[in-house]
């Protein structure tokens, strides 16, 4: 009897093995998490093997699940062409497009233009998803990705969009009462917020025109979120290191205040990131040509 392998499982399965638990891979393929197990069960089934190891901390892979999955990754690549084709024959710009990026970015930035975007382009479904998780762009379907850091794989192209950089904020009502700044190591009088995400020290270290100073903080309010710094900076609880990004939003509410702006720590290179393709579909270029002119008139150039 012929082995039945059905795609949808073989895609759930994928899922499971890059999502690492039944319940994300039920979330992305928009079912029950019974129906994933149902459809794992059923792979095992066809093929006599067992594909998973489970338990209570964690899924891994047997060696015929490792095997499977170089076979449902490409399935799933497969797949994903298949879409950019048809699509890329229609006479205008149609089709679904998907775009990952931070959550700063996608609340400060990459929203209000996909706003603007899809008035130019209004038979585009597009998708913005905001997580700070590693992704891989071809495994997971995304189209592009706005992110931070240097792009290492040879399957993805990566365009210079730009530098964030981590600038300090106040609110105009907390700068009337404190005491005055004139280098960053005032800032040891002051009530400091941080983000305990990615500042790990209690350091911050500034640099301006070429100087560099360090300075010891002990702050009064840590987070993993930046708009939660914001958000207490507005409300007057002290100076926070944001990115700019996300600082100049509210400073043109008049909501907060640049802080020392010549000083800055820790520019982010921003990248485009998408699969490389011999082709490039048309709503790629239609969404390259737009992205990256806005991206670099609002994001800090750095030489």
């Amino acid at each position: 009897m012929k082995t039945k392998l059905l795609p949808e499982a073989l895609l759930a399965f994928e899922s499971l093995a890059r999502l690492g638990s039944f319940t994300a891979a039920a979330q992305e393929m928009s079912c029950a998490k019974s129906h994933v197990s149902q459809l794992i069960s059923q792979l095992e089934l066809e093929l006599s093997s067992v594909l998973l190891l489970r338990s209570t901390r964690r899924i891994s892979l047997t060696e015929s699940g490792q095997t499977l999955l170089i076979h449902a990754q490409a399935l799933r690549e497969l797949l994903g062409q298949v879409r950019l084709d048809i699509e890329d024959t229609q006479q205008h710009i149609e089709g679904e497009l998907f775009i990952s990026t931070t959550p700063s970015m996608a609340q400060y930035v990459i929203g209000p233009l996909m706003a603007q975007f899809a008035k130019l382009q209004p038979k585009l479904n597009i998708r913005v998803d905001a997580n700070n998780r590693i992704q891989d762009p071809i495994l997971e379907g995304i189209d592009f990705c706005i992110r931070s850091g240097t792009v290492g794989d040879e399957r993805l192209v990566g365009r210079l969009a730009g530098h964030s950089l981590e600038k300090l904020y106040a609110s105009p009502h907390y700068l009337q009462q404190a005491p005055q700044l004139h280098n960053p190591a005032d800032l040891t009088l002051h009530d400091i917020l941080i983000n305990d995400e990615y500042q790990t020290t209690r350091q911050w270290q500034m640099q301006s025109a070429g100087a560099k100073l360090t300075v010891d903080l002990q702050p009064v309010l840590c987070s993993n979120n930046n708009p939660t710094l914001a958000m207490s900076a507005v409300a007057g609880h002290g100076i926070a290191l944001l990115p700019d990004i996300v600082g100049e939003s509210y400073c043109r509410l008049g909501l907060l205040q640049a802080v020392l702006p010549q000083w800055y720590e820790k520019p982010t290179p921003i990248y485009l990131v998408y699969p490389q393709r011999s082709t490039m579909p048309k709503k790629y270029r239609a969404f390259i040509d737009f992205i990256l002119p806005e991206l670099r008139g609002k994001l800090s150039s750095i030489n």
